[in-house]
């Protein structure tokens, strides 16, 4: 099974870094969804949640207001100014 390889930072600090199955970001232009063998991308980011599947299944959920993303090679990065954990969806209204 092929997996991304994801770097996810803020100005001052690492939020996730390891492999994911599966990332969503919210590009200004709509939400984008990044699999494996994806073709080269460079986006910006607007305000929404990033989300990154990992390889067990769990969810990793961050709110963020702005950015940019870029994949290649099965190589994501990730950089906001910041990233505001979510509540677990059992939590959520």
């Amino acid at each position: 099974m092929s997996a991304l390889e994801v770097t996810f930072v803020t100005a001052d600090r690492t939020v996730w870094t390891g492999q994911a199955s599966q990332v969503v970001v919210p590009a200004i232009d709509g939400s984008m969804g990044i699999l494996p063998q994806m073709q080269p991308t460079l986006a910006i980011l607007g305000d929404g949640v990033v989300r990154i599947h990992d390889l067990d299944g769990h969810v990793d959920e961050r709110s963020v207001s702005g950015g940019f993303v870029s994949v290649d090679s099965d190589v994501v990065t990730i950089g906001v100014d910041d990233a505001e954990a979510q509540a677990p969806h059992a939590d959520r209204i």
